[in-house]
């Protein structure tokens, strides 16, 4: 059922047309920089922007729940870049500020409460989809004069190792994907290299589901002529998921 509410070619699309209607308000405006010229944290509030309008609640930067039983500090633990709820009104329950809470009623009169006092409020981690945005271009400013980015087969495959076990090896996420924004000269360009990314996925036995993939026309300002949002679904990688 869960599952259901989650529609990864759905979350794809939503992506997309957002980063379009910023790519089109550019070049409208006939600015010398493109959607392309832009850094991986200013896209997250364009996407933020974009699932809200499409009636999703959206938290940034929002803590991962973490491994069952620890309490690191609120700057030791890691960070989601979006994590979406079903509706705006809707906020995720946190499993460490729970404990926390637990531990500081425990001894004193409300010791017997700690269960009730404890519980915050929202849905469960394993309620929600989270997201890991990526961003990647063949072309791009470095540093801050365009031309083909070097590192740009390194940067693409390096994704493999780092965000997918991320998202996967947490025990309270149950709903997850690897979002890559990738520019490229042109589509058969995207079409290669995202396949290559994802055998490489595949080939290191990383949990991936089939990914979903939406792509759209750009201005060539730099090299790249176009934006492809591709969204793959990571399955949880522990024995009671």
């Amino acid at each position: 059922m869960l599952a259901l509410m989650w529609p990864a070619a759905e979350i794809a699309r939503i992506a997309a047309e957002a980063l379009e209607a910023r790519a089109d308000a550019l070049r409208l405006e006939q600015a010398v920089r493109g959607l392309d010229a832009m850094p991986e944290i200013q896209f997250h509030p364009l996407l933020a922007a974009g699932f809200e309008a499409a009636g999703f609640g959206v938290l940034r930067e929002h803590p991962y729940p973490g491994q069952p039983g620890r309490r690191p500090r609120h700057a030791e633990r890691e960070r989601c870049d979006l994590v979406l709820t079903p509706s705006p009104a809707m906020t995720i329950r946190d499993p460490v500020a729970e404990l926390k809470a637990r531990d500081a009623v425990a001894g004193t009169l409300f010791a017997p409460l700690a269960d009730t006092l404890a519980v915050s409020p929202g849905i469960g981690p394993d309620e929600a989809f989270w997201l890991e945005v990526k961003l990647v271009g063949q072309f791009c400013f470095t540093p801050g004069v365009p031309g083909p980015n070097r590192a740009y087969s390194s940067e693409l495959l390096s994704i493999v190792t780092a965000d997918i076990p991320k998202l996967a090896r947490d025990r309270l996420i149950r709903h997850a994907a690897l979002m890559v924004i990738l520019f490229s000269a042109d589509a058969a360009t995207a079409e290669h290299d995202l396949a290559a990314f994802i055998h490489r996925c595949l080939n290191r036995g990383l949990p991936v589901a089939s990914p979903d993939f939406c792509r759209f026309p750009i201005p060539d300002l730099i090299g790249n002529t176009e934006c492809t949002v591709c969204l793959t679904p990571v399955r949880p990688d522990h024995p009671e998921a």
